[in-house]
């Protein structure tokens, strides 16, 4: 599938999804986990690309790449989400954009080392990826990240 028609499929599947609701949870008192609104800010400034993204360079993605990050998403949220739906497919849409179009991170990251993702000189590492890879469909498979080298981490 051209790279054109998966961006086009990822705004059509998106178009819907309450993304107030999101902008809101980054900044909402009642979170109080830093990191849920971390991910809910870097989530919803994703879903604001996605309808901003032109593609230059149009370029071929395999279809079984784009079904079996699908799977793997469907695996996990039947798996530790209990039937979420609404989430699952938003998360869903949102990697196959950052992992197969955009080449970013499937979390935050920052330019700080300290952080468990971050980006040093255009290319982007995390902490926990050497941890996580070996989990069953683990989507680290298909995050653009970098291992940290284990002197690294400490």
């Amino acid at each position: 599938m051209k790279a054109s028609k998966l961006i086009k499929i990822i705004q059509t599947e998106l178009k819907d999804y309450p993304i107030e609701y999101l902008r809101n949870k980054a900044t909402d008192d009642r979170y109080k986990d830093p990191l849920v609104k971390q991910l809910a800010k870097y989530n919803s400034e994703v879903y604001d690309e996605i309808y901003e993204f032109k593609i230059n360079d149009d370029f071929e993605i395999k279809n079984s790449v784009i079904n079996k990050i699908k799977g793997d998403i469907n695996y996990y949220f039947d798996r530790y989400a209990g039937g979420d739906i609404e989430t699952r497919e938003f998360t869903k849409y949102i990697s196959l954009y950052l992992a197969l179009i955009a080449k970013k991170p499937l979390h935050p990251y920052t330019d700080n080392k300290k952080d468990d993702v971050y980006k040093l000189d255009d290319a982007f590492y995390c902490k926990g990826r050497m941890k996580y890879i070996n989990d069953k469909k683990s989507l680290c498979r298909y995050c653009v990240c970098n291992n940290v080298s284990y002197m690294e981490l400490f």
